[in-house]
């Protein structure tokens, strides 16, 4: 009998604890904090996002730079080989 009695305090303990658990978990969620971590992790997967589109765009322009620089510098040799 002792023992069916301990096991039975030992389940409304724990039955207690993951409500009160889950309870705090909702306040948790519903607090000014959690919604700015929430906010702040939008924003670091947008920056995320702009910053490769902008490493993209940086490694293109510098790919057409460097063809620029090489197909003028072809020409120069091309035009120093015509003046001599």
């Amino acid at each position: 009998m002792g023992c069916r009695f301990g096991l039975l305090l030992i389940l409304m303990l724990s039955a207690c604890s993951r409500h009160s658990d889950r309870d705090r978990r909702d306040r948790d969620q519903n607090s000014a904090a959690f919604k700015i971590g929430e906010a702040a992790h939008e924003v670091a997967k947008s920056a995320a996002k702009a910053a490769a589109a902008a490493g993209r765009t940086l490694d293109e322009n510098a790919r057409k730079a460097s063809e620029g620089w090489k197909q003028k510098e072809k020409e120069d040799r091309e035009k120093a080989r015509q003046d001599h």
